[in-house]
């Protein structure tokens, strides 16, 4: 039988993104799960903590995904001159920074777990570094996600109850925005969940906010395609 190859090939997915090296995924992917853990946080970071699985632990100061993930996590792109000066800028900044160790299951090799904390806010994220520089998170504040960060995306963090996704998605459609995927999750029925909608263009401000006086959504953020 004949086997189909329907999936569209960027120029990237061949040459890799635009960056500062050495690799793709060990320092391009890391960098943007640092960026991703910034944006959800959404302030200045005061702590940073990185638990890495240990194929990445073992590696991570020779590949450079040390001064990639802190890059990441204090807003700088990918592609950032700066990046290899990144702990250095975040310890005058005077951000904490601390790696460590952890066994995080059956996952990809270069799969980080981050902590990290403001003075007003604190997130946390589980993802990978699969190659190419492209990640996927698969846990944010402790809620299972498909985040890969290549799409305007809309995170929602709520109160479980009937009509919520019929709401939002009305909302969306009322700016004339199409939807490409959504995701929900939750931790227990009627309690705390989580909602990730992947949108083929941004959301107005007005249309975020709209959204954000939704009876039970407790926090609603806007992200574009992580850089």
């Amino acid at each position: 039988m004949a086997i189909r190859h329907d999936r569209k090939v960027s120029i990237l997915d061949v040459m890799g993104p635009v960056m500062v090296g050495p690799s793709s995924s060990h320092t391009a992917g890391t960098a943007r799960l640092g960026r991703v853990a910034r944006e959800i946080l959404d302030e200045d970071p005061l702590t940073v903590h990185f638990y890495l699985h240990p194929p990445l632990a073992a590696t991570y100061r020779g590949h450079g995904s040390d001064f990639a993930l802190v890059g990441g996590s204090i807003g700088l792109n990918v592609d950032d001159p700066l990046i290899p000066e990144a702990i250095r800028i975040a310890e005058q900044k005077g951000v904490t920074i601390e790696f460590s160790e952890e066994d995080l299951g059956d996952v990809h090799p270069n799969t980080v777990r981050i902590e990290i904390k403001g003075k007003t806010r604190e997130a946390e994220i589980v993802g990978s570094s699969i190659g190419g520089g492209v990640i996927e998170v698969f846990k944010l504040n402790g809620f299972q996600t498909r985040f890969k960060g290549d799409s305007p995306t809309l995170l929602l963090f709520y109160r479980d109850r009937p009509g919520m996704i019929s709401e939002v998605t009305k909302t969306i459609a009322e700016e004339g925005i199409n939807i490409a995927s959504l995701y929900c999750s939750r931790k227990q029925r009627g309690k705390d969940a989580f909602m990730q909608i992947d949108v083929d263009s941004p959301i107005s401000e007005e249309g975020l906010q709209r959204i954000r006086e939704t009876p039970d959504v407790e926090e609603a953020r806007y992200l574009d395609r992580i850089p």
